[in-house]
């Protein structure tokens, strides 16, 4: 049999997704150093900094969905080795969404607290979620085609972590699009739901070790 060319390392993909999460995070700074000139001439500096609380807010928040979402993609991509054109290109289109979270922090610096706040939490929710809803319209189209291999390190059967991606993928897209439409008639409310979904992803290892037994007993049931 002839010998094909092989397809790019997964190595090549988290180089590349290094440094777009680090000019992401770098480009939320850029609100907040906006502010001094204003803060500046301010006759008291510390009611201007909290007068501008939507900026730092912004900040806080932005700040941890992206860092946490690299945190998430590292802490899944050590076990995966093998690649395919689909699979990069839901990196790429994963990479895509992060670099336009700067703006929808910006919007929401600029507008959470004018007339405009619902449109800005919309758009920034679609920010926050954009990923799983591209990643399940491609699992939709091609999803035999999405099959990376996992190295020995992973400690669940390789079968397993292939099923039960979609299915947590599947219901983070549900989740934000239901918070999303929400964030029309009640943005607080929205936004609240993005704050906990936020805080809940700070530790994605600790969370994959909690869903591993249930996991591994949908296996053992046959549910899997």
């Amino acid at each position: 049999m002839d010998k094909q060319f092989r397809h790019i390392s997964h190595k090549f993909i988290d180089s590349l997704s290094d440094g777009v999460f680090s000019i992401a995070i770098t480009l939320l700074g850029l609100n907040v150093v906006e502010l001094v000139p204003e803060i500046s001439k301010s006759e008291n500096m510390n009611t201007a900094i909290t007068g501008n609380w939507p900026t730092f807010l912004s900040y806080l928040l932005g700040f941890v969905v992206l860092f946490s979402t690299w945190y998430q993609y590292h802490a899944g991509s050590q076990y995966v080795e093998g690649t395919t054109a689909w699979i990069v290109w839901q990196h790429g289109l994963a990479m895509a969404w992060v670099a336009l979270m700067p703006f929808g922090v910006a919007l929401l610096a600029h507008n959470l607290n004018t007339p405009n706040r619902k449109w800005a939490i919309f758009y920034f929710g679609v920010c926050l979620f954009g990923n799983y809803w591209t990643t399940m319209i491609l699992l939709a189209f091609v999803k035999f085609k999405f099959k990376p291999s996992f190295n020995e390190l992973l400690p669940i059967p390789e079968e397993v972590m292939r099923k039960a991606t979609p299915i947590f993928l599947g219901f983070t897209a549900l989740f934000g699009l239901i918070l999303v439409s929400i964030s029309l008639f009640y943005p607080w409310v929205a936004l609240g739901g993005y704050v906990a979904y936020v805080a809940s992803n700070v530790s994605p290892v600790g969370t994959l070790n909690r869903v591993k037994p249930m996991l591994e007993k949908m296996v053992g049931a046959g549910r899997v």
